[in-house]
């Protein structure tokens, strides 16, 4: 009885211990320091969840003295989980990774769709992020990445990116960067991996990842292709875009045609846009207007401002609005053709496929051709003849953030960019004729209105046939 009572409490003597140290664990993760080098906005204390949504072949994971530590799997609609421990000194045995201590260290669970049901497989306690890269092929040659970057110097961190496209395996590296995002893109020689990895400018992490690897030591090879699902469009952003060419001057209507007031800018100048939520199209829109999206798409609304460089700086707001729809600003300053009005945010982005087509099929009169690359997606809408109107786009991926937008609708001529990006080159627009119209809105909802008559007419006629 005595010896009995005597395991006991040794036996619930460390259960007391390991949880006050599982306490201390979890609850000094948050005085975990983030270094000077990564960003201060990464919260060590959230859990981040990859949607798995291609993988191939089982992993290997395989530890720095190269001793094989588990077999690892999961599959389309599992899961990767990541937790981050802190920052700690690099494995000395991870001699092939260019980054350097301090290195971020992570809790990694991966997590199987067995039917339906989230099965976890196996987790991996305070490993690097050097070794998480070598295992999961999150990174090319010496560049190692993996789920977090460090953001102290964009230049240097795409130049590193850029130098490792030889060596042990030499290939293809190309760097692309937009406002929200950074991605890195190997293509090896020989076709043995395939890697692209897209960042988070603003915390480091990684966003999306799709790497392939072809069969070495496994006879199906290796797929992994993950999107983080903790990320969204931060709408307590105030963005800029910056006035690259601005000529004519523009009046602002109610839906009604009533005449609100009148705005310019010029070179220098700037709008800035504060998203204030999504909501529904406005109820005060007309129910003819032609809208090339559904109408149970939620849209975005935001305060706008626009204002004109002055000698001494920036002068206005010329013109303010306070939560406007995404739409009616697209309208009023050309940032759309037809039906397909995306404005400042475009009402769809996470299926890239149906915004072709949408785009496609709303280019009646005029042609409308599509590029794609990594981390944009560009539509460019000329019409010759009639109302006169060139109105090229390009938004971000996985955002739907305007990035760059250059619309010239005679005489009126708007070309702008978001802050910190580089837009195209492109070839001046054509000369004004000699008996232009002064006022680009008129011009502009007269031919909207001219469209939709149309539309209301070809629908009737429809309706009329199916009748008899």
């Amino acid at each position: 009885m005595r010896k009995n009572k005597v395991i006991s409490i040794i036996f619930f003597s460390l259960l007391l211990i390991a949880s006050i140290d599982f306490i201390v664990i979890t609850t000094s993760r948050a005085d975990h320091e983030i270094p000077a080098d990564y960003s201060q906005n990464l919260n060590l204390n959230t859990t981040y969840v990859y949607n798995v949504s291609q993988f191939g072949g089982d992993l290997n994971w395989i530890g720095f003295d190269w001793a094989s530590k588990y077999n690892l799997s999961t599959n389309f609609g599992g899961q990767i989980i990541v937790n981050f421990t802190g920052f700690y000194d690099k494995d000395s045995n991870d001699i092939f990774n260019l980054f350097g201590s301090p290195m971020p260290y992570m809790n990694l669970e991966f997590v199987k769709n067995d039917f339906g049901t989230l099965i976890s497989n196996h987790t991996f306690y305070n490993v690097s992020n050097g070794e998480a890269a070598f295992n999961m092929l999150l990174g090319y040659n010496a560049f190692q990445s993996g789920f977090l970057i460090a953001l102290n110097n964009f230049t240097e961190l795409k130049e590193l990116a850029l130098a490792q496209d030889s060596g042990f395996m030499p290939g293809t590296v190309s760097v692309e960067e937009t406002y929200n995002f950074l991605s890195f893109d190997f293509q090896q020689d020989s076709g043995a991996q395939n890697t692209t990895l897209i960042y988070d400018k603003a915390t480091g992490l990684l966003i999306w990842a799709y790497t392939e690897m072809i069969p070495i030591t496994n006879p199906l090879g290796y797929k992994l292709e993950m999107s983080l699902t903790n990320y969204s469009l931060d709408l307590d952003t105030l963005y800029v875009y910056d006035i690259l060419k601005f000529e004519g001057s523009a009046f602002w209507y109610d839906w009604d045609f009533n005449y609100i007031d009148t705005w310019t800018t010029n070179p220098g100048g700037f709008v800035t846009i504060n998203f204030t939520g999504f909501y529904p199209r406005d109820v005060n829109e007309p129910n003819w207007s032609l809208d090339a999206f559904s109408l149970d798409i939620m849209r975005a609304w935001f305060d706008i401002e626009i204002f004109y460089k002055g000698y001494f700086g920036p002068i206005g707001p010329i013109i303010s609005f306070t939560n406007i729809s995404n739409r009616e600003a697209a309208l009023q300053m050309g940032i759309g053709f037809l039906g397909f009005q995306t404005g400042f945010l475009s009402p769809i982005i996470d299926n890239i496929t149906l915004l072709n087509e949408i785009a496609l099929n709303s280019a009646n009169p005029g042609e409308v051709s599509i590029k794609e690359t990594e981390l944009t997606i560009g539509f460019y809408y000329d019409q010759i003849g009639g109302f006169e109107q060139s109105t090229h786009l390009i938004y971000e991926k996985r955002t739907g953030l305007l990035l760059w937008v250059s619309t010239y609708i005679n005489p009126y001529i708007l070309d702008m960019s978001i802050e910190e990006f580089t837009p195209p080159q492109i070839e001046n627009p054509p000369e004004q004729p000699d008996n232009q119209i002064d006022s680009f809105p008129m011009i502009f909802i007269l031919a909207f209105f001219g469209v939709s008559i149309a539309f209301i007419i070809m629908n009737l006629k429809r309706r009329i046939k199916s009748d008899l």
